[in-house]
């Protein structure tokens, strides 16, 4: 642990212990922010610092930036010096961020603020590196089973899968073609094109198998049997004639919505989608949970974190505090399609409102991130080698096992084991 990094309130109470006086409170904090000015999560980081300013008197000074722009602008100013107190981080920048020393431990923290037990269980875990942490999740997503219960009654099936298997089953039964063969509907959505979310289409195979693409310590675990089994899968199930065939997900979301398939597995932001491109449908639509024992992929998208160099570190943290509190948790989703970190952060009425919400909420603490722990900024080169696989498996018929073998091999060349 590097000494240096070190809460205001140890160096207070270092410099009364000299006869020093303390350094007076801050009276203003910066906060590097995505999309402040944006419709809907915006608002809600808009009412975040009004609400924090109002309770401590504290102003609050936000640095919005692009999201398409952040990644590079927070790398730029936490290493030339200039980065805000507040820093808006996720897991797959944590470990830059760790490594260049520029985010401080927040343990002391956390316990001595009481949010250690304001968080659902498993929340912090993505944002510790060796048991210390060093942010506050604000924003997770998970993808869970979304199907058309409209459907399954024209079909005469009581409720949506719960294993594999019967997934499998009901996308047969579910899929509708003409006489000529044309498929009017298919029973199931599958992302299987050249695009990043075909490795986590695999990688949810791979838990339903009991396995992953790692063994959670760093080693690569692509060709074992569980992801080969998973791929295996995909394989009969793209061959089943149940799902579309080498279509984007962005075009599967609107054929699904439409009601061009009946079965997908998807975040909850596809519900806001239904609801605008076919709101005469709109009721047939229901969330459950994931069709396999396990977790379901996904977890921290947004957390919060506090500058190694921030003048005042407890009143950076402070922010944090805020942000966790009852308050602003229960609005966070007025504002935000994404799932809160808060515990009971969604209230009863909010759920009765938008009820698909539930299996989101019960599964983001435990949710399986996507990125393979210990190879987080590796994943623009992995993720393509296992999609080649994929496609090799799926659209050439080259067995999984050789296919996987492949993509171990160069992804243990390129990435390390």
């Amino acid at each position: 642990m590097n000494t240096r990094l070190l809460s205001t309130a140890v160096l207070a109470g270092a410099a009364a212990l000299a006869g020093l006086p303390a350094a007076p409170a801050a009276a203003q904090v910066s906060f590097l922010v995505v999309d402040y000015d944006a419709p809907g999560m915006g608002d809600w980081w808009k009412l975040l610092v009004e609400t924090h300013q109002a309770r401590t008197g504290v102003a609050v000074e936000p640095r919005s930036v692009p999201a398409r722009q952040y990644y590079e602008r927070l790398l730029l100013e936490t290493a030339s010096g200039t980065a805000p107190d507040i820093l808006t981080v996720n897991p797959n920048n944590l470990g830059e961020m760790l490594a260049a020393g520029a985010i401080l431990p927040l343990d002391a923290m956390i316990d001595a603020h009481g949010l250690r037990d304001r968080i659902v269980p498993g929340g912090w875990d993505s944002l510790s590196v060796d048991g210390v942490t060093y942010a506050m999740p604000v924003t997770g997503r998970t993808l869970q089973l979304i199907y058309n219960s409209c459907h399954f009654e024209e079909a005469g099936i009581a409720g949506p899968p719960t294993t594999p298997g019967e997934f499998f089953d009901l996308a047969q039964r579910l899929t509708v073609t003409e006489p000529g063969g044309r498929v009017l509907r298919y029973g199931a959505n599958m992302v299987n094109a050249n695009e990043d979310p075909t490795y986590e289409m695999l990688l949810m195979w791979a838990i339903a198998n009991g396995g992953s693409f790692s063994d959670g310590r760093g080693a690569f675990t692509i060709d074992s049997p569980p992801v080969i089994a998973g791929l295996e899968y995909m394989k009969r199930l793209h061959d089943s004639g149940a799902v579309a065939q080498g279509v984007f997900e962005s075009d599967l979301r609107a054929m699904f919505a439409t009601g061009g398939a009946a079965m997908t597995i998807d975040g909850q932001w596809q519900f806001p989608f239904i609801q605008q491109n076919n709101p005469d449908n709109y009721d047939c639509f229901k969330a459950a949970r994931h069709p396999w024992e396990g977790s379901a992929t996904g977890g921290v998208n947004m957390a919060l974190a506090v500058n190694a160099k921030a003048a005042d570190p407890e009143a950076a943290f402070q922010f944090l505090v805020t942000a966790a509190s009852p308050e602003m948790q229960a609005r966070f989703s007025d504002y935000s399609p994404f799932i809160p970190y808060g515990v009971g952060a969604l209230t009863e009425a909010q759920l009765a409102a938008k009820p698909y919400l539930a299996p989101y909420v019960a599964s983001i603490g435990t949710a399986h991130p996507i990125f393979i722990p210990g190879h987080e900024d590796d994943f623009n080169e992995i993720w393509p080698i296992i999609v080649d696989a994929i496609l090799l498996t799926l659209r050439d018929g080259m067995p999984a096992a050789e296919s996987l073998a492949e993509a171990q091999r160069l992804v243990v060349e390129c990435c390390g084991d």
